[in-house]
């Protein structure tokens, strides 16, 4: 932890949305790869909504065009209400 000033977050910046969903979804594609290797489970916390969904479009694109499986994938979300709080 830095008490001592800012922290410095490397941040990258992409002039489109899409392209960020791109990056995102290879990201975690070669971790699901990487703990399969490994022969361990990959553990993903998946966000609900409208805005991860171009990330998950791209990761079925990368299951069909370049096999990626998900048979060591253990996902879990949870839905946010005004009950839950």
């Amino acid at each position: 932890m830095n008490r001592g000033g800012p922290e410095h977050i490397p941040t990258l910046v992409y002039e489109r949305s899409h392209d960020v969903s791109v990056v995102v979804a290879q990201e975690i594609a070669d971790l699901i790869r990487t703990r399969a290797d490994q022969g361990c489970a990959c553990v993903l916390g998946l966000a609900t909504g409208s805005t991860p969904m171009t990330v998950y479009h791209e990761l079925v694109r990368i299951h069909r065009e370049e096999s990626l499986s998900f048979a060591n994938v253990v996902t879990f979300t949870h839905l946010w209400s005004a009950r839950s709080r």
